[in-house]
C-alpha cells in the first residue's frame, strides 16, 4: 500500500510541468506559501514570455528562496510556455528549431565582430545563403550581437526584423541600403500591449521603443514600424483601435526633440487594460514649399559643420538638412558634444568629406546623402585605444 501511495506523489511531481495555463495552482501543493510561489512563477513566466524574453526563471532569483525554487521554476515555467503572442495567433511560447538558432548564433557572433572592428553595420556577405524563413533569424542575431546584447532564444520573431519596414540594421538609419528605409513622406507603426496608468510610445527614425511613465506595469505585445521617421517635421496621427482610455500624441517631431514622435496612453481607470494603437505620418509627399516638385527640387548648395566631443569606443554623427545628431553607439559615455553647422544638407545626392582637426583614432564617412538613407550623411567616429579621447572633425559639402 506505501509503495503505491509513493508511486502516485511520484506521478503528481512528474506531472507538475503540465499544469495548465487556465488552472494555475488552484491547491495542487499541500500548502498555501508552495502555491503562492508557484503562482508568481506563473505570473512572471507569461510576462516575460509576452515581453519576448528568454525561458530563464533565474532572472527573478530575488523573489524566491532556496527551498522553494522548485515551485517557482515549475509555475514560471508554464506561465511561459501558456503565454499567448497576439501577433502569432496566440500561439504561445516558441520553441525554435536547430536551424533557426545556428542562423541566429552566426549572425551574433558576425555581429560582435564587426562591432570590435568597430566596422560599419552592414548586409554580411553570407546573409543570402540564408533562404527567407531562417534569414530573419540570422539578421536578429546579427542585431542583438552588435549592439552587444546577451544571446536570447525561443522568442517570436516578428516582421518588424525583415528588411524594408523600419527593423533595418544598425547604423543606417533603420532600414536597408536600397529601400528607402531611412526616412520616407510617408509611414505607420502599429502596438499593442497593456497599460496601467500612463505608457509612451517613442519613434525615432526607423526605430520604435515604449516607456513605462507611471511606473506602475506595461507588458508590450507587438510594436512594429513600417517605414522611417525622417529627420524633418511631419505631421504624425495616433488612432485607438481599442482599448478603454485615451490616446494622443504628446510631442510632435521637430528639431527640437531629435525629430522624435511621443505617442502617450492614459488608462485612467483601476488596473491595466488591453490597448491597440495605429500611427501614422506624412506630409502629401511634397517638400514643403509648396512646389509639389519633392525634395530633388531642392538646389545643392555647399556647407561645414565643425563638431567637436569627447569619444571612448565608437560615435556616429548624422547630418540631415540643418539637423545634427550624435549617438554614443558604444554606450561607453560620449560627452562633450558641441557641433556649429553653416549651410543645409540638401535632400538630394551629394557628396560630403570629413577631415580630423584632432583625435588619436579615426574618423571616416560611412554613408553619403542618397534616397535610400533620406539624404542623410553618416560620419562615425572610432577610438580604439582605451578611455576616451577629444576629437574634433570638419564636415563639408
Amino acid at each position: 500500500m506505501k509503495n503505491w501511495m509513493l508511486f502516485g506523489f511520484v506521478l503528481m511531481i512528474l506531472g507538475l510541468g503540465s499544469i495548465s495555463a487556465q488552472a494555475q495552482c488552484n491547491g495542487r501543493y499541500d500548502s498555501t506559501i508552495k502555491c503562492s510561489y508557484f503562482d508568481e512563477g506563473y505570473a512572471d513566466g507569461g510576462n516575460d514570455a509576452r515581453s519576448y524574453l528568454s525561458n530563464d526563471y533565474r532572472r527573478h532569483r530575488d523573489k524566491y528562496e532556496k527551498k522553494y525554487e522548485t515551485y517557482y521554476k515549475t509555475g514560471y515555467e508554464s506561465g511561459f510556455v501558456n503565454a499567448g503572442f497576439p501577433n502569432t495567433g496566440g500561439g504561445g511560447y516558441v520553441r525554435w528549431t536547430n536551424s533557426q538558432k545556428n542562423a541566429y548564433n552566426s549572425g551574433y557572433d558576425i555581429g560582435q565582430s564587426d562591432r570590435r572592428r568597430s566596422s560599419a553595420a552592414r548586409i554580411p556577405d553570407n546573409y543570402n545563403t540564408y533562404d527567407s524563413q531562417i534569414s530573419m533569424y540570422f539578421q536578429q542575431g546579427y542585431n542583438d550581437g552588435f549592439a552587444n546584447r546577451s544571446r536570447r532564444y525561443d522568442f517570436p520573431i516578428t516582421d518588424q526584423s525583415w528588411p524594408g519596414n523600419g527593423g533595418g540594421w544598425p547604423g543606417n538609419g533603420g532600414g536597408w541600403p536600397g529601400n528607402g528605409g531611412g526616412g520616407s513622406n510617408n509611414g505607420t507603426a502599429s502596438w499593442t500591449g497593456r497599460v496601467d496608468d500612463r505608457a509612451n510610445i517613442i519613434i525615432r527614425g526607423g526605430n520604435i521603443r515604449t516607456e513605462d511613465v507611471s511606473g506602475t506595469g506595461l507588458q508590450i505585445y507587438t510594436q512594429n514600424v513600417n517605414g522611417s521617421l525622417p529627420y524633418r517635421q511631419v505631421t504624425v496621427k495616433a488612432d485607438k483601435r481599442s482599448g478603454r482610455g485615451d490616446v494622443y500624441v504628446l510631442q510632435q517631431p521637430d528639431r527640437n526633440n531629435g525629430f522624435t514622435a511621443i505617442i502617450q496612453i492614459r488608462d485612467n481607470k483601476g488596473g491595466a487594460g488591453d490597448y491597440s494603437v495605429d500611427i501614422s505620418w506624412g506630409n502629401g509627399g511634397g517638400n514643403g514649399g509648396g512646389n509639389g516638385g519633392g525634395w530633388q527640387d531642392e538646389q545643392y548648395q555647399s556647407g561645414r559643420v565643425i563638431w567637436s566631443g569627447r569619444v571612448d569606443q565608437t560615435a556616429t554623427i548624422r547630418i540631415n538638412g540643418s539637423y545634427v545628431d550624435t549617438q554614443d553607439d558604444s554606450g561607453t559615455g560620449l560627452t562633450n558634444v558641441r557641433y556649429d553647422i553653416n549651410g543645409s544638407l540638401a535632400h538630394r545626392n551629394g557628396s560630403v568629406n570629413v577631415r580630423k582637426r584632432s583625435g588619436r583614432g579615426t574618423v571616416s564617412v560611412t554613408q553619403q546623402p542618397s534616397r535610400f538613407n533620406d539624404y542623410t550623411a553618416v560620419i562615425q567616429v572610432f577610438d580604439p585605444s582605451g578611455g576616451a579621447d577629444n576629437y574634433e572633425i570638419e564636415i563639408t559639402w
